[in-house]
């Protein structure tokens, strides 16, 4: 999987637990924190494995990350007080966690080692139409193009999903209630 939809799946989580009195830059701000938490798998950390597919994409070793940073954001008072940080924080481990479903839709036949270092098993659900970025990646060239375009339509629609979902939520969290809490 590539940036594209892993950020598109990290904003739609975003989309769907952001408080809606938020101001439009903190709500963009939250859309690209997830989107850049659905991505920490593949960042190039020295010794981090992501060639491997084994401490770079382990839920033991990122949920000890993803355990690390939400106590770190816990102490800091302005963010403790935010209220549903709970919720908030559970939805950025999750577009973190997100990662690992998504990389085994790839069809490299690799798989990925989410348990590591407990288990060798590898987690291989390959999708045909999900294909890997050819190394070196050219940004003119036609396969990298549609690798990107498929992610781009099909996370863009989850994306898309997730708004209507939101939209329609908030429809309902607008309509009058009688005292009895059915609609007028």
């Amino acid at each position: 999987m590539t940036l594209v939809g892993h950020s598109l799946t990290g904003a739609s989580l975003a989309v769907l637990v952001v408080p809606r009195a938020w101001q439009p830059t903190a709500k963009i701000a939250l859309a690209v924190g997830f989107a850049v938490l659905a991505n920490v798998p593949d960042f190039h950390f020295p010794s981090w494995g992501h060639e491997r597919y084994d401490i770079s994409h382990s839920v033991f070793v990122n949920g000890g990350l993803i355990l690390l940073v939400a106590l770190v954001l816990l102490l800091i008072p302005g963010i403790r007080a935010t209220k549903g940080i709970a919720w908030l924080i559970l939805a950025g481990a999750l577009a973190w966690l997100s990662h690992f479903l998504l990389d085994s839709f790839y069809n490299h036949g690799r798989g990925v080692l989410i348990f590591w270092p407990l288990s060798r098993a590898r987690l291989n659900l390959a999708i045909p139409w999900f294909a890997t970025l050819r190394r070196p990646i050219s940004s003119f060239a036609a396969h990298t193009a549609r690798v990107f375009l498929i992610e781009f339509v099909v996370y863009g629609i989850v994306f898309g999903i997730a708004l209507a979902a939101r939209a329609s939520y908030l429809r309902c969290q607008d309509r009058p209630q009688t005292e009895a809490g059915q609609e007028r």
